[in-house]
């Protein structure tokens, strides 16, 4: 079979390594050229994408923000698996992911959306609710804060303003909800609708010990496939009809806060989640190939998933956890760029590696990019033991300074317990 992934920055590069490992024709795009190094020597790599598709080619797309591509390629008959505009619209506009949730009867938290710094400062001076600020745009770093009163977020929102207003269309002020915040995920085959199972998802976003410094996309997560619990009844499951309208084809997830009075739409991230996504292929039992092959097809009926936790552990390098600005050479943003990666070859099969190239000694190492390596997996029956192997996996790695963790075990298998008992 032939598959191609249309990347943005490289993220899923290695789910398309696995198909290839399978006996696949494989070929990757990356369009952000700090990126293009990433799975150089492991990967087929073209500039042009639709040079190598052809009418029996599965494309995967693993970002959103591309859902016009997609779209079109949808019209010309191709097999896709992820990617619409309605897909980016859902999780870029924020209103409009609102107004999704709203007419599905999903429970949001109240807020109100701003165009206007000014009048954004003038509503939290006169609000006595503790309130979340939620940007809308291309920023170049996450500016979303949770602020603990409305004297944090008077001193906040004009530092965002000066520094990154211009690249913030609208911003949202919303009421904090107290709870666990659970992600919850389902695989839509557009008008043929979702197929089981349903999985969660707990994580954590601090990139340090004890909830400090700045937030990241995930530094560790616990996936567990779930039944059809409250969760699910008063969240995801009831935007079915609104993919199927639309012929979504591809992962979609909502975000939500739970709690003993109910289930809080947040965002929703209709597309492969980094880290949660590697989290749950891993627990998958049958080839990639045939699965993405399948899906796009609309042809699988249900994934075949292991029972159990699994857990993940984000490692990276210096300068992760920042992002780099739009134009910025990727030699002078990357400083590790070709560092070794030793003493991982025994943890291959559980690890998900992000920007790594062979180099021409033929050794692992780092491609360059914002210092995301890998996110190292396991499973156990309990959201503990699914732990262990990630920890004793980044203990091995040799890596000059490495990042990660260490303190996860303690407080993912937490979040675990108070998204169950909710669940009941």
């Amino acid at each position: 079979m032939k598959f191609l992934m249309y990347s943005q920055c490289g993220e899923g590069s290695q789910i398309l390594q696995r198909i290839q490992s399978e006996g696949n024709d494989c070929a990757l795009f990356i369009k952000d050229k700090i990126y293009k190094t990433i799975f150089d020597g492991i990967l087929e790599k073209t500039d042009n994408p639709e040079s190598f598709i052809d009418k029996d080619t599965t494309i995967i797309f693993d970002m959103s923000g591309n859902g016009s591509y997609a779209d079109s390629l949808r019209r010309k008959g191709h097999y896709v698996w992820g990617a619409s505009s309605f897909a980016d619209d859902l999780e870029h506009d924020r209103q409009f992911g609102f107004d999704a949730m709203n007419d599905a009867g999903i429970i949001i938290p109240e807020h109100k959306e701003f165009k206007s710094f000014k009048d954004g400062l003038d509503y939290v001076k006169q609000s006595e609710q503790r309130l979340v600020f939620k940007p809308s745009g291309s920023m170049p770093c996450k500016l979303t804060y949770c602020s603990h009163d409305s004297e944090e977020l008077l001193a906040y929102m004009p530092f965002v303003e000066q520094h990154f207003g211009k690249g913030i269309d609208s911003f949202i002020l919303q009421d904090f909800i107290e709870g666990v915040v659970v992600s919850s995920e389902v695989f839509s085959l557009g008008d043929k609708g979702f197929i089981a199972p349903y999985n969660h998802t707990v994580e954590v976003k601090k990139s340090m010990n004890n909830e400090l410094g700045p937030s990241t996309g995930c530094s560790g997560n616990i996936v567990w496939v779930c039944e059809n619990d409250r969760i699910i009844k008063e969240g995801l499951s009831k935007i079915e009809a609104l993919c199927k309208k639309h012929d979504y084809v591809g992962p979609i997830d909502l975000n939500t806060v739970v709690n003993a009075v109910g289930v809080y739409g947040l965002e929703w991230t209709p597309r492969f989640g980094y880290d949660a996504t590697p989290t749950l292929l891993y627990g998958l039992t049958e080839d990639f190939g045939k699965i993405f092959s399948d899906l796009a097809r609309k042809q699988c009926s249900e994934l075949s998933l292991i029972n159990g936790y699994i857990g993940g552990i984000r490692l990276s390098i210096p300068p992760y956890p920042a992002e780099p600005k739009q134009g910025i050479d990727s030699e002078k943003f990357s400083p590790n760029k070709g560092v070794p990666i030793q003493n991982w070859e025994a943890h291959e099969a559980n690890l998900f590696f992000y920007e790594v190239c062979v180099s021409e000694n033929q050794e692992l190492c780092h491609s360059g990019g914002t210092g995301v390596i890998a996110c190292a997996i396991g499973e156990g029956d309990t959201p503990e033991k699914s732990l262990e192997l990630p920890e004793k996996i980044l203990e091995d790695i040799i890596l000059p300074d490495k990042q990660y963790r260490t303190d996860l075990a303690t407080i993912l298998p937490k979040l675990v317990k108070e998204a169950e008992n909710h669940g009941n």
